[in-house]
């Protein structure tokens, strides 16, 4: 996954904050938009770290995705 397609996902879930949507990979990590706190966040599954991007900051957010995955 390049940088533009998380950019498109993060643009996603904001789009749908309405709904409840968390996005995992096996193993990998859990991605999810909070509406209420207006955060992304990312938890790693490998060691339970908790990454939290406000959605002002998807540049940050999709870099930090972008190395977790590569």
């Amino acid at each position: 996954m390049n940088i533009l397609e998380i950019k498109k996902t993060l643009y996603t879930l904001i789009q749908y904050e309405d709904s409840a949507i968390t996005h995992t990979i096996p193993q990998v990590l859990e991605l999810s938009y909070c509406k209420t706190s207006k955060i992304f966040q990312i938890t790693t599954l490998t060691d339970q770290k908790t990454l939290n991007y406000n959605d002002y900051d998807i540049d940050n957010a999709s870099e930090a995705l972008y190395k977790i995955l590569n």
